[in-house]
């Protein structure tokens, strides 16, 4: 905001001593004229009894005479351009600072990929416990990583759902988790679907058991 309020100052201080040396330019102009003018009527005859006057040094420009004006102009002037450049970088260095958490967390997200190798389930009176086996594709986990299951009935409505961290905290690329998730207090399952994700969101992954079976 300060910044915003000096440079509005430095502009309207650059154009207000623009204007005035506008001025002063104009009547300086307009004086030279008139002694053009004076200047022809002598040479016609025309002029008063005072043939001195015509070589009386003009008198010097209200511009030249000020080195102080010509001074606060030009600072006027080179305060509002280095104002404008400041809000600039100001603006391009915020816009930075918001893509980099957003670019950081999509890299993390990209980088961390988990192949889903086998899935099964059991029951046992009202629960239904889901295990499988996932491998890291990407890098290194660097959150735990909880496996979600979410059970559907026949019609594709939701019945309920459950999740527990993997067995291993931390897998690092190549390297084999297995997983487990109970659901309690299940009637009914038409299927179920898992997931995998972390604190700061979903982590991608394939399922590669139809791969695995047809090579077996």
């Amino acid at each position: 905001m300060f910044l915003v309020v000096l440079s509005i100052t430095a502009v309207i201080v650059a154009c207000a001593a623009a204007a005035y040396a506008w001025q002063i330019s104009r009547n300086d102009r307009l004086r030279s004229e008139a002694r053009v003018a004076a200047l022809a009527a002598e040479i016609d005859g025309t002029a008063g009894d005072n043939p001195e006057a015509m070589f009386e040094p003009a008198p010097r420009s209200r511009l030249q005479g000020r080195p102080l004006l010509k001074l606060g102009v030009g600072f006027a002037m080179a305060v509002g351009i280095i104002v404008l450049v400041a809000m600039s970088s100001d603006r391009r260095a915020t816009s930075a600072a918001e893509a980099a958490p957003a670019a950081s967390a999509q890299s993390a997200h990209s980088a961390q990929e988990l192949e889903l190798l086998s899935m099964r389930h059991a029951r046992a009176g009202g629960n239904m416990t889901v295990t499988g086996l996932v491998r890291n594709r990407g890098a290194a986990a660097s959150e735990a990583i909880m496996a979600v299951v979410f059970v559907f009935d026949r019609d594709g409505g939701f019945v309920a759902s459950g999740r527990a961290p993997l067995e291993f905290a931390r897998i690092a690329n190549g390297d084999e988790s297995p997983f487990q998730v109970t659901i309690p207090d299940v009637k009914e399952v038409g299927r179920y679907r898992v997931s995998f994700r972390t604190e700061s969101g979903i982590v991608p992954h394939v399922d590669r058991r139809a791969t695995l079976q047809a090579s077996n």
